[in-house]
């Protein structure tokens, strides 16, 4: 939930431009985000690393209940 850090990515983890090397395949995080509302959680749908280095992880974004 800290969007300032994620914002700072490029220097709070220099090394994630080898995973995001343009903002584009970054950003859409925070599109996903704005659209699943305050509060949410994101829950790994899938964690899968194919040819050794290409992660394609896949997450849904769920509000959280106050019940919970």
């Amino acid at each position: 939930g800290d969007t300032e850090a994620l914002l700072d990515y490029r220097r709070r983890a220099p090394h994630a431009v080898r995973a995001h090397p343009g903002d584009d395949h970054f950003l859409p995080l925070f599109f996903a985000l704005g659209a699943a509302g305050a509060g949410a959680a994101a829950h790994y749908l899938s964690r899968e690393v194919m040819h050794g280095s290409l992660a394609m992880d896949s997450f849904a974004l769920e509000p959280v209940s106050d019940a919970a």
